[in-house]
């Protein structure tokens, strides 16, 4: 048989069926119609649930005129039509359908499909042979497991209850009713055979095969949203997609996560994309060695255990203590006023601190593939020395580092936590202030405080975002600045439309990541030292 029809599969794509059908001489004709757009454009799909996102009208226009040689007007509701039409006669022309399963229920035997355009269920029952395609991981229990997963999957993926149609497929149509004698294939295929592709790399990486495939993490990964299906490997897309392109060879895109975690913050499994990446970034080093741009900053660290080549700091302020303030590179060598406002609301609050000879506190290493041991020693050595039991931050990320991979034995606290101990007390009176203001959430940093502390302040006018990525973090900046400056530049789109005057941050790299707006950037330690009467 020289001609096939196809419904939507990654798997398919994955094993690159199409392209080995058609080395053959196969013809194949997908018949989803956004899988249609792509195949007859000959693109990278963008989206797993909406693969020709990126095209508009008037591009899907130009494509089907080219394809069908007739003129198409940039309607949607034409454009479907002409490929339904098209569509349909393929499927009347076919003699094999295949298709993938979003389920298989081990002990119904049955498959499960989703869908809302019926041309699965068409593929599925108007062809003689059904040949259906999958790998391990889309094995279930039971037919109630795999509801319940396509429950979640429509919601997270859709955003909608239910789709159109939910098929339960168990074999060949067949019929006993004339002397219950058994005949096969009455309204549909006479044969439906189940291949199940094995997945030896799921051994090594269980949790990333957890994906059921909503495509969730793609419309809040600011990666993505920055730079598309170049985020990913063909089918693979997303920072899901490259861990599991990257499980057998680690692949560079493995650097492009910025590490801001909102995936798994939006996962319905909650699988952790971002260990996983940090963990094949380790790998890639070791194959591949550093990728260019982290080589110099990796050097430095080395070297003079920051970040920047600049002179070593002298410390002023080193003695036995209650409290470290651990200032970090960024406040230290380049957004200096940070370290100066919080030392200002430190020294004004009455609180029991020191500053030590710090080092970089490990986490641009980590995060372009390379261990902390000897900062970690270093750091903890110091910290121990000033007799501290509190460390404050005003680098997330270094508190983050600290948290996850430093020894439990301090109390950590970023510096808004503190001071919203001290608002709280009543120990800090901020002035009344008559500006709007909105807030950017550094990604690494888990308190509401900030915020807090701002609708506190009377007569300023607080201006919520939804939670987003500035582009700088995960060694993004350093290694490829193109792809953090898109980041950088939707974020203060968002921020732009709040109307509001000053954009508040709690986060150095934040801060100079964001500081090419039109709106000025301030760390909240800045505002608040400015505020306390």
């Amino acid at each position: 048989e020289k001609f096939v029809v196809k419904s939507k599969s990654n798997v398919t794509k994955q094993i690159h069926l199409t392209e080995s059908l058609e080395d053959e001489g196969v013809e194949v004709v997908e018949t989803d119609i956004g899988d249609r757009i792509i195949q007859i454009s000959r693109m990278p799909p963008t989206h797993p649930t909406c693969p020709a996102a990126n095209l508009d009208r008037y591009e899907i226009a130009r494509i089907i005129e080219h394809h069908l040689k007739q003129p198409v007007p940039p309607n949607p509701e034409t454009i479907t039509c002409l490929m339904r039409d098209e569509i349909r006669e393929k499927i009347r022309d076919a003699k094999i359908g295949i298709t993938g399963a979003n389920a298989v229920c081990a002990d119904e035997g049955s498959i499960v499909l989703i869908h809302n355009e019926g041309n699965i269920l068409k593929v599925a029952t108007q062809t003689e042979k059904h040949i259906i395609i999958t790998s391990r991981e889309k094995i279930y229990p039971n037919l109630d497991e795999a509801i319940n997963m396509v429950k979640v999957l429509t919601f997270y993926g859709t955003g909608h209850i239910t789709t159109s149609y939910i098929d339960v497929i168990s074999g060949p149509s067949k019929t006993a009713d004339v002397e219950g004698i058994l005949v096969p294939g009455i309204h549909g295929p006479r044969e439906v055979i189940l291949i199940v592709v094995e997945r030896p790399e799921m051994v090594s990486e269980p949790e990333v095969y957890h994906c059921i495939g909503c495509g969730s993490c793609l419309t809040i990964c600011p990666t993505y949203c920055a730079i598309g299906n170049r985020f990913g490997r063909e089918s693979y897309l997303g920072g899901v997609g490259v861990a599991k392109a990257s499980i057998i060879d680690p692949m560079e895109e493995v650097f492009y996560c910025t590490t801001c975690n909102l995936c798994r913050e939006n996962c319905p499994v909650e699988i952790p994309v971002k260990d996983i990446l940090l963990k094949q970034r380790r790998e890639y080093v070791k194959r591949y060695n550093l990728v260019q741009g982290h080589e110099k900053l990796i050097q430095n660290i080395r070297e003079t255990g920051r970040i920047f080549k600049d002179l070593p700091v002298q410390v002023r302020k080193e003695k036995k203590a209650r409290m470290v303030y651990f200032k970090g590179c960024m406040s230290t060598f380049r957004r200096e006023e940070i370290a100066q406002a919080a030392e200002d609301l430190l020294d004004k609050t009455g609180a029991d601190y020191t500053l030590i000879d710090e080092r970089c506190c490990g986490s641009p290493i980590l995060k372009t593939g390379s261990g902390i041991e000897e900062l970690i020693d270093y750091n903890i050595s110091r910290i121990e020395e000033s007799g501290a039991e509190t460390i404050l931050f005003t680098c997330p990320g270094c508190l983050d580092t600290f948290k996850n991979h430093y020894p439990e034995k301090y109390d950590l606290l970023h510096i808004s936590e503190y001071l919203k101990e001290e608002v709280d007390a009543g120990k800090i009176q901020l002035k009344e202030v008559g500006e709007t203001v909105t807030y950017h959430k550094p990604c690494h940093l888990r308190t509401d405080a900030p915020e807090e502390i701002i609708r506190q302040i009377q007569g300023t006018i607080y201006k919520e975002i939804k939670e987003g990525c500035c582009g700088a973090g995960g060694g993004v900046r350093s290694a490829y600045p193109e792809i953090s400056k898109v980041i950088a530049e939707e974020r203060l789109k968002v921020t732009k439309e709040t109307g509001a005057e000053t954009i508040l941050s709690a986060c150095p790299f934040c801060k100079d990541n964001l500081k090419e707006g039109e709106q000025p950037i301030k760390d909240l330690t800045e505002y608040l030292n400015e505020m306390i009467e």
